[in-house]
């Protein structure tokens, strides 16, 4: 019997592993915010978590509403505080930002189609003071401009930067400058990005990932000398998007973990290797009941390694849901990113907690409960577009394949094992 050739077990091995990423997988969510946007649903554009350094499990999630402002929510889904000084269409937040008489704080950006600017405000770890606006009598950053997305960074050096997306299309990198207790901004460089629908910053991998409208998922070099061009990773179409909006970064070390993409169209969340930037699977976010209130047409997530108390001890995941029936309006569903990566087979890597389970939203490089998922690197004949090749490494050095995969793996073997034999 004649074996079958190489490139024939190739293409069957890359269709077998593609096709067992295809089907998105279940993931139940296990709380939500009330009560939901103050108008019909459509107006929660973003969300930003803000991380309790004294005591996690008491961190907060923002809300950006393009009608109605920020809102602040506890972990357990309970409403903090409202901030309606004109709408917010993205919001943002980085810790250690300098403050007065050598203190750090935490700088909340803003951005304010209303106000049109980016509005700097802090957070404040006390129970009751919560988001306050930082120097209240001066304009906002870069007034006169409407960005439709924000996002703050720490650069190489140390500095703070932000990135913000120009509503009329394109990219503003930024240097964040604390002045007189309050923030400057200089603009460093203009990217011709597109419309930014999304953006995350990958500090470890001096790169920041932006979501073009109508385009897919591209790279850009984080520095502020980089250039201009950017890459593509990821076209409309291709590795499982219909569509692409906000974007989130996970961490299970200095350079592993994963890149989170919202498809608005197909209500699922795509997953990619942070390493590699292949595909390893999608997911939905649905009731724990069976219940109709999945989450739909989702403008914002969150994806956080870090512990937070006893509710998230495994990390949190958080999605906007734009048709929320439970609340008649726009809403958070919350849930474990434990519950994210056991959904998969094998299962996502999840971080390992420095104390097991109740430190201080930190990573410390580890990773536990398995895998990665099967990576499907960009290929021609896979749902990514490039090469053609596939890998079993999920980005931490745990990931096992599926024995589907492996079997294809011996049959490789083997036809190399009968080429040698009939050279």
């Amino acid at each position: 019997m004649r074996n079958p050739s190489l490139p024939a077990l190739t293409a069957l091995f890359v269709s077998a592993a593609a096709g067992a990423q295809t089907t998105p997988v279940q993931v139940p969510y296990t709380g939500q915010t009330q009560p939901g946007a103050r108008s019909s649903g459509g107006t929660v554009y973003d969300v930003a978590l803000w991380v309790n350094p004294v005591n996690p499990g008491a961190s907060r999630l923002i809300t950006a509403d393009v009608n109605n402002g920020l809102f602040t929510y506890a972990l357990d889904g309970g409403e903090l505080q409202s901030v309606t000084e004109g709408t917010s269409a993205s919001v943002d937040v980085v810790s250690g930002f300098p403050g007065v008489a050598g203190t750090s704080q935490s700088l909340v950006l803003s951005a304010n189609p209303t106000l049109t600017g980016l509005v700097p405000y802090v957070m404040d770890a006390t129970p009751d003071a919560g988001l306050t606006r930082l120097s209240p009598t001066t304009a906002p950053l870069d007034v006169g401009v409407s960005y439709g997305t924000v996002r703050i960074t720490r650069g190489a050096d140390g500095s703070f930067q932000a990135f913000g997306g120009l509503a009329s299309g394109g990219l503003r990198q930024f240097a964040l400058t604390p002045t007189d207790g309050g923030v400057t901004a200089t603009p460093l460089r203009d990217i011709p990005a597109g419309l930014v629908m999304g953006l995350v910053v990958d500090r470890a991998q001096g790169a920041v990932y932006v979501a073009q409208q109508g385009q897919g998922l591209y790279r850009y070099g984080a520095n502020a000398d980089a250039g201009i061009a950017g890459t593509q990773v990821v076209a409309i179409t291709d590795g499982g998007l219909t569509s692409v909006g906000r974007l989130a970064l996970y961490e299970t070390s200095s350079t592993d973990g994963y890149i989170v993409a919202s498809d608005p169209n197909a209500n699922t969340f795509v997953v990619f290797d942070r390493r590699t930037l292949g595909r390893v699977g999608a997911f939905q976010v649905v009731p724990q009941d069976g219940g109709t209130d999945a989450v739909e047409q989702s403008r914002g997530l969150v994806a956080y390694s870090g512990s937070l108390g006893t509710a998230f001890p495994e990390g949190l995941f958080a999605a906007i849901d734009g048709m929320s029936s439970s609340t008649q309006g726009d809403n958070l569903k919350l849930t474990s990113w434990g519950n994210v990566a056991r959904a998969f087979t094998p299962p996502l890597a999840i971080a390992q907690q420095s104390d097991g389970g109740a430190g201080d939203g930190g990573t410390d490089g580890g990773t536990r409960d398995g895998g990665g998922g099967v990576v499907v690197l960009p290929g021609d004949d896979n749902p990514i577009g490039g090469g053609g090749a596939v890998s079993d490494h999920g980005g931490c050095g745990c990931t096992s394949a599926p024995v589907s995969s492996v079997a294809m793996l011996g049959l490789l073997g083997m036809a190399l094992r009968g080429r040698r034999r009939r050279g």
